[in-house]
């Protein structure tokens, strides 16, 4: 026993304080480390303190020489106690008298250690080099208890993906390794690199072109009544799109005609005629509006007579029973005479998934990608003209397509070679995201397969990576490092695209005929505009046609 007094140097004089730290150190098997050691003890002994051991002791100034001795005896007495119930067993079983043996050597006494984990074999099992060393060992000890990560090793996901690279070809595996070793890391502090995707040109002499743009503004009233209303005044000065459409405008019906006021003052004159449709389920939910633009005087028009042309809300006789399709103000639908262009708003599956089985479970009553592909169908067929779809779609087909997938060491083409179910290793929750579902993602290019529909931004750009549509608020660094996805869509008839293919370089899709060879109505050019500045989370989207 060591009892140490200190004093703190900057005690008060009126109250000083009286440290006593003791540590004992014993013989014992605890930790299997041959030695006790019981944790450094503190006592403090103030003007009216009572120290373990002895009763309550008046201290005046220093300790008399009578407490020092009662604090030691108290105290070595408690921790000799302490000490000898840690000894080990083997140390009491010293004192006790020893049992005869059968055998003349004693046993050796075991040591309390932990256990080691069980080895697969023994030195003394291994066999010998000229005798079974083909047969595998036989081991019979207990395995030890696994680790997390020796747990997520054995996995019946990490035995099928051994089993699988076991079963695939040497070549195939050495151009897999090699192509990970290739692919160089990406530094985390910096945005997701943007793929070029330069805008086509309209050669001369080809005639009219259609200009479409489509926005989801997530509320029009808060953009036209603060800052956002210069950007999105910009942006239609620029693009000039003879067709502007705005997706999830969430106006009521009875606030239509103020905005549309202020939005004609915004706007360039020429943006006269303004077609909406509102949800009626929901106040100031949902809504999709079409812009037309009238030509200027001495202008030839590509819409011949704006006011005119015939703009239809909802999927007709296949939204009737439908209180999202028919009430909730997701599409409108207008016919030109070359074509006719959707402009629509899918439904958000909800942060529950709530409405995922609608989304896509064809077999339900009510199914907006069964339904939806069969109202493009009926516009083709009926009306004997392509059909264009354009708007927020709320899916991200391809892995390109969500900023989370590009740190994946397979990204992408191995990573897309995959069943979308196995896309997710590493990135579970995104499963459980609405846009990004499984469900979702396999049932989109389902939807455009039945309604002949083609990505026209994916034709012409077929391996362009870092180029999404929609950039979360909530996370303020999503922009500047460029973390998006594309859930914005420009869809066509496969007849307005068959003229596209890619280039042998993976770059811009390039026309295989001259121009005057070429069919008309035709997609010449789809893009992005995830460069401009936004007016909400959302980008424009949109494409030029050839008439």
């Amino acid at each position: 026993l060591r009892v140490t007094p200190t004093v703190p140097p900057a005690a008060p004089r009126r109250r000083q304080l009286f440290f006593f730290k003791t540590k004992v150190l014993a013989t014992s098997g605890a930790r299997g480390t041959g030695f006790g050691y019981l944790r450094p003890t503190f006592i403090a002994l103030s003007r009216h303190s009572v120290a373990p051991g002895f009763g309550r002791q008046p201290v005046q100034g220093h300790f008399a020489f009578g407490s020092w001795t009662r604090l030691a005896s108290s105290c070595a007495g408690a921790f000799a106690a302490t000490a000898l119930r840690m000894a080990p067993r083997q140390a009491r079983a010293k004192a006790a008298p020893a049992e005869p043996k059968d055998s003349e050597t004693p046993e050796p006494v075991a040591k309390r250690t932990r256990p080691k984990k069980a080895a697969a074999t023994s030195k003394e099992e291994l066999p010998a080099a000229d005798s079974q060393a083909d047969t595998p060992p036989q081991d019979d000890t207990t395995p030890a208890k696994q680790t997390k990560r020796a747990r997520a090793k054995a996995s019946p996901k990490a035995e099928a993906k051994a089993v699988a690279d076991a079963a695939a070809p040497e070549g195939e595996k050495d151009a897999k390794k090699l192509r990970r070793m290739n692919t160089p890391k990406r530094d985390k502090d910096s945005p997701l690199p943007r793929s070029l995707t330069p805008r086509q040109v309209v050669p001369e002499g080809t005639g009219k072109t259609l200009k479409v743009l489509s926005l989801n503004v997530a509320g029009l009233r808060s953009v036209l009544n603060g800052d956002k209303a210069q950007i999105l005044k910009a942006l239609v000065e620029r693009e000039l799109p003879d067709i502007f459409c705005l997706n999830e405008h969430k106006l009521k019906q009875e606030d239509v005609e103020e905005n549309e006021a202020k939005l004609k003052e915004l706007l360039p004159k020429e943006y006269a005629t303004m077609h909406w449709t509102c949800s009626t389920a929901k106040k100031g939910y949902s809504g999709v509006a079409m812009i037309i633009r009238h030509s200027l005087d001495g202008e030839t028009g590509v819409i011949s007579a704006p006011a005119e042309v015939e703009v239809t809300p909802g999927m007709g006789e296949l939204g009737e029973g439908d209180t999202i399709a028919a009430e909730e103000g997701r599409i409108l639908t207008m016919e030109l005479p070359q074509l006719v262009l959707v402009s629509t708003y899918v439904p958000n599956s909800g942060q529950d998934l709530g409405r995922l089985p609608y989304r896509v479970d064809r077999k339900s009553e009510h199914c907006w990608d069964r339904n939806f592909a069969k109202y493009v169908s009926t516009l083709r067929e009926s009306k004997k003209k392509p059909v264009v779809v354009i708007g927020d779609l709320n899916c991200c087909a391809e892995v390109q397509d969500i900023w989370n997938m590009y740190d994946r060491p397979d990204f992408p083409e191995g990573l897309a070679e995959k069943p979308i179910a196995d896309q997710y290793l590493g990135l579970t929750s995104l499963k459980k995201s609405a846009g990004l579902t499984p469900e979702e993602r396999e049932s989109f290019p389902k939807m455009l397969k039945e309604a002949d529909l083609v990505d026209t931004f994916r034709a012409l750009h077929p391996d362009a990576s870092g180029v999404f549509s929609y950039y979360s608020m909530r996370v303020v660094k999503n922009r500047s490092m460029n973390q998006g996805l594309r859930l914005d869509y420009v869809l066509a008839s496969s007849s307005l695209c068959a003229h596209l293919r890619p280039s042998a370089e993976g770059g811009a899709a390039k026309d295989e005929a001259p121009a005057g060879d070429l069919p008309v109505p035709r997609i010449q050019d789809s893009f992005i505009l995830d460069e401009d500045d936004l007016v909400a989370d959302h980008t424009a989207v949109g494409c030029t046609i050839v008439l």
